[in-house]
């Protein structure tokens, strides 16, 4: 397995091909979806696997920046190239590798050259991937209320209701279902992870009549979503519409720090390398909490690493407790430490908010807003100066303030209002009438309404949106 830099440096060799104009040297097929594979490899290791690394040796902007400085030219080649071949593989370079408007390229290349092997392998391996995520959920029916929510109810002709897709979204990535869907709803989708580049298969949700509006909470995929036609992106998803309860407060405080994270992701969570940290000096007296879902066997391994780094005395692992009792376990921590390489609106990081906990954050992680993260919150920061960031926040606790920051800024009643707002402007821009708000989102809970009742006052509309996501859907759907 090539190293991070070897990756890196596979990119720059990329480049230097198209500025020197040595990229188009050969002419076999093959030699190209080769270095497009290989291309695409390093991108998404490095933007996925090594972003500390790429943080600190030339900024995580880096890869996207070239692409970018670069597509002009290779757009110019694509239309106007000297011969059928150098025009095909320039096509196949913007539509296969992360340039801007990626989607639109790859949309018109599965269209027009659906034979071309290098296509039928990406479509091949896009259904192989969704076939994996629903046989891994182990369910032979799934609930509607379990992945999706109706905001706002259509009214034909004039105006159109609010469909929010907030987890599973893969099962709706058919352009025919979308296309229906669209006739009386426009799609909200929340993605449960960032990086967003490397999931091709959300283009099909860029093929409706209406755009559709992806919550992306972190700058590096807001900003690739908003060069693919037919996405309007919002920086509110998940973790902004955290439910303001009450929580429990003046408990004894007998850890230092919670990490909240799955156990069962911990290669992404980054789980070894906060132990790590914990294993010495200046952190070898700090107490933590880590507390995550996960089967037995990858929690069993998480407490294994607590015991090979002789930490079982200071670190306490916690498993599968309900989101209800997450506040009773934050309530006995000083701080929060989210160290995950990508998310999307992290969650675990409003719910220290909302316990007053201020949390750190690291500055190398995807998908979060980090103009959330104010003297008030919490610090972001990088992979090294994290050590000294914990026993910094936990000396000078009296400074932060995040649930009242979180009461304020954030959570459900604020945000709803946010995205309200967002989705009549765009229903303005769009020409259709909007004579009712949409109901207030939650981030927890079967349904994900804060009030209950409006899940029975949809019903109608839920028994005609199973109707018509039945026969598309590869999976058996109920209501109930």
């Amino acid at each position: 397995m090539n190293g991070p830099r070897q990756q890196v440096n596979r990119l720059r060799r990329f480049f230097n091909r198209i500025d020197d104009g040595t990229l188009f040297d050969s002419d076999l097929p093959e030699t190209f979806q080769n270095l497009r594979r290989e291309v695409r490899e390093a991108f998404f290791d490095l933007l996925l696997r090594h972003r500390p690394f790429l943080e600190g040796e030339i900024g995580l902007e880096w890869p996207y920046r070239e692409f970018e400085k670069r597509a002009v030219g290779m757009e110019t080649l694509a239309r106007q190239g000297e011969t059928a071949f150098l025009r095909k593989q320039a096509r196949l370079f913007l539509a296969l590798l992360p340039f801007p408007g990626q989607w639109r390229w790859l949309i018109q290349v599965e269209t027009e050259m659906g034979e071309c092997s290098e296509i039928q392998e990406l479509l091949a391996s896009e259904k192989r991937k969704i076939k994996a995520k629903i046989q891994k959920k182990g369910q032979k029916k799934f609930k509607l209320r379990h992945f999706c929510q109706i905001l706002k109810r259509p009214r034909p002709p004039e105006e159109k209701g609010i469909l929010r897709v907030f987890s599973l979204p893969y099962l709706f990535a058919d352009v025919r279902l979308l296309k229906r869907l669209n006739q009386e709803y426009l799609i909200y989708v929340e993605p449960p992870w960032g990086v967003l580049a490397r999931h091709t298969w959300l283009r099909a949700f860029a093929q409706t009549a209406d755009p559709c509006i992806i919550g992306a909470g972190g700058h590096e995929d807001a900003a690739f979503l908003s060069t693919q036609e037919g996405i309007v992106t919002t920086r509110l998803a998940h973790g902004d519409f955290l439910e303001e309860e009450e929580v429990p407060s003046g408990c004894n405080k007998r850890f230092d720090l919670v990490f909240n994270a799955t156990y069962d992701d911990m290669e992404r969570k980054r789980h070894r390398f906060m132990l790590d940290l914990l294993a010495r000096p200046p952190l070898e007296h700090i107490t933590a909490l880590f507390i995550g879902r996960g089967t037995q066997t990858n929690v069993d391994a998480c407490k294994q690493a607590v015991q090979d780094r002789g930490l079982s005395e200071r670190v306490t692992v916690v498993s599968n407790l309900m989101r209800k009792d997450v506040p009773e376990q934050l309530a006995a921590c000083r701080i929060g430490v989210q160290t995950s390489l990508h998310e999307n609106a992290c969650r675990s990081i409003y719910e220290c908010f909302r316990s007053d906990l201020p949390c750190i954050v690291t500055s190398s992680m995807a998908g979060f807003n980090f103009d959330l993260i104010t003297p008030r919150t919490g610090r972001v920061v990088s992979d090294a100066d994290l050590p000294h960031a914990v026993l910094d926040v936990l000396s000078r606790l009296d400074q932060f303030s995040p649930r009242r920051w979180f009461l304020k800024n954030s959570g459900s009643r604020i945000s709803s209002r946010r995205l309200n707002r967002e989705f009549e402007n765009l229903f303005a821009r769009r020409g259709y009438s909007w004579h009712e708000d949409i109901v207030p989102l939650g981030s927890s809970g079967a349904t994900r309404y804060v009030n209950q009742a409006d899940y029975e006052a949809f019903r109608p509309a839920f028994m005609q949106l199973l109707e018509i996501l039945d026969p598309f859907l590869p999976i058996r759907l109920s209501l109930e």
